[in-house]
C-alpha cells in the first residue's frame, strides 16, 4: 500500500491528511495560515504540519501534494499571485523541499479539488467532468479526456468572471457583472439584503414577520447564504426570489459550460451545494432553458461527494500521479 500527504491550503487554515492510494484517510491535521506577504512562516507551518501528520500515521510517506491558493505555476512550484497570503511570484517548492525533504506535487486548491471529486468522488470512474464550486465565489475545474485542464498559464477556470447579460453589481475583482455578484454565497446575501432593505422602507410592519428577517435578527449584516436557504425551505417571498436569481444565473453558467466542453457530469460543490436538490432541482431547470438541447440530454448535473475534503484528497492524488480515470499510471495535464 502507498502512503501520501495532501495538503489543502488556504488562507485562513491549512487541513491536510495521511491517506493511502484509494483515499482513506489514516490521521488528519491542520494549522493556521491567516498571515500576509509572509513566505517563511507559510512555509513552517506548513513543514510543521507535515511533520506532525507523518508521527501520527506511523507510515511510509512518500510524497506530498500541496493545493495552493491563488494562480499557481504547478510544475515550477511557483505562485503566481495568492491574494489571501499577501503573495506574488514566489518560489514555494525550494524552501519547502529543503523543509521536509519528500517529493512535491503543487496545484491550484480549485483544481486539486477537481482532482479529488474525480478520482475519489462524485465524478469516479467519469471521464469528462467539470466542477463548480460555489462558496465565497464560484469557480470551474475542468477534467478533459481523463486530463486536467490548466490552461497556458494555469489560471483556468475563472467562470465566476463571465459577464451575465443585465447585471449591474460590481464585482470584488473591479469588473462589473460578474457571474459570482450573483452565483455565490456573498451574491446570494447580497440578494437577500437588497430585497429586505426595500421591504423594511416599503411594508415596515409586514417585514418583521417574514422567516428572513427573523433569521437576520434584525440585523442584515448578520445576514448568511444558509439563512436565505433555511427561509425559502420556510416560505419567505423574499428569500425565494432572491434564491430564483441564484439559480437562473447558476444554471445560465453551467450551461456555458456544457455548451463548451461537453462534459459527461458536471459536479457542483462547495458550502452552498450543501443545500442539495433546493439549489440543484431548478439549477438544472435553468441549465434546460439556456443549453443547447443535446447537451443537456447528455450531461449529469450532481452534488459534489467530498465536501471539504476534496482538496486534501485531490491534493494526494496529485502526489500519487494518480490517473484521473483508471485511479493509476501518471497523471497528465492539458496545457
Amino acid at each position: 500500500m502507498r502512503y501520501v500527504i495532501g495538503l489543502d491550503v488556504g488562507g485562513t487554515t491549512m487541513k491536510g491528511a495521511v491517506m493511502d492510494e484509494t483515499g482513506r484517510i489514516i490521521a488528519r491535521g491542520s494549522r493556521e495560515t491567516r498571515v500576509h506577504n509572509n513566505l517563511p512562516i507559510v512555509i513552517e507551518r506548513m513543514a510543521s504540519l507535515v511533520e506532525e501528520l507523518r508521527q501520527s500515521a506511523a507510515v511510509p510517506v512518500e510524497a506530498v501534494g500541496i493545493g495552493f491558493p491563488g494562480p499557481f505555476d504547478g510544475p515550477s512550484g511557483r505562485s503566481i499571485h495568492s491574494p489571501n497570503l499577501g503573495l506574488r511570484q514566489v518560489d514555494v517548492r525550494t524552501p519547502l523541499a529543503e523543509a521536509i525533504r519528500l517529493p512535491l506535487a503543487f496545484e491550484n486548491d480549485l483544481r486539486t479539488a477537481t482532482l479529488g471529486e474525480a478520482v475519489f468522488g462524485a465524478g469516479k470512474g467519469v471521464r469528462h467532468m467539470t466542477f463548480v464550486p460555489i462558496g465565497t465565489g464560484i469557480g470551474m475545474g475542468n477534467i478533459i479526456d481523463g486530463q486536467l485542464l490548466r490552461g497556458a498559464f494555469g489560471i483556468s477556470g475563472e467562470l465566476g468572471h463571465v459577464t451575465v447579460p443585465g447585471n449591474t453589481a460590481v464585482c470584488n475583482c473591479g469588473k462589473v457583472g460578474c457571474v459570482e455578484t450573483v452565483a455565490s454565497a456573498a451574491g446570494i446575501v447580497r440578494l437577500a439584503r437588497e430585497r429586505l432593505q426595500k421591504a423594511i422602507r416599503e411594508i415596515p410592519e409586514e417585514v418583521q414577520m417574514l422567516p428572513l428577517m427573523q433569521r437576520a435578527g434584525g440585523e442584515l449584516e448578520r445576514l448568511t447564504a444558509q439563512d436565505v436557504a433555511a427561509a425559502v425551505l420556510r416560505g419567505d417571498p423574499l428569500a425565494a426570489e432572491a434564491w430564483k436569481e441564484v439559480c437562473e444565473v447558476t444554471g445560465w453558467a453551467v450551461s456555458l459550460i456544457i455548451n463548451l466542453f461537453n462534459p459527461q457530469m458536471v459536479v457542483i460543490g462547495g458550502g452552498v451545494s450543501e443545500a442539495g436538490d433546493l439549489l440543484l432541482e431548478p439549477v438544472r431547470r435553468s441549465v434546460e432553458r439556456h443549453v443547447m438541447q443535446a447537451g443537456h440530454e447528455t450531461t449529469r448535473i450532481v452534488r459534489a461527494s467530498l465536501g471539504p475534503d476534496a482538496g486534501m484528497l485531490g491534493a494526494g492524488a496529485l502526489a500519487l500521479g494518480a490517473d484521473i480515470w483508471s485511479g493509476d499510471g501518471e497523471l497528465r495535464v492539458v496545457e
